[in-house]
């Protein structure tokens, strides 16, 4: 899986988020880029590595019970990356 950043998270947290991202994740290619837009995390696309059966209906909800679809893996991600960057964690 492929995970951009955004680079206006403080350079000193970045190892801290990586870690939290591939905790939640799986191992992840991360990049740090800059974005006009306020969230923090995009889901890219799958790696090379990720090799799933096509799924027919939306790519935002998954049809298979107990799988996390991208939207819901992008809202739990965002919402863990404020949790720790608040220091509330």
């Amino acid at each position: 899986m492929k995970i951009t950043l955004n680079e206006s998270i403080p350079e000193e947290r970045r190892s801290q988020v990586e870690t939290l991202v591939n905790t939640i994740a799986g191992p992840s290619e991360i990049v740090w880029s800059h974005s006009r837009f306020p969230r923090l995390v995009m889901f890219v696309e799958p790696g090379p590595n990720d090799v799933t059966e096509p799924e027919s209906g939306s790519i935002f909800e998954s049809p298979q019970a107990g799988r996390k679809s991208p939207a819901s893996l992008v809202a739990l991600l965002e919402e863990s990356i404020k949790v720790c960057l608040s220091g509330k964690a």
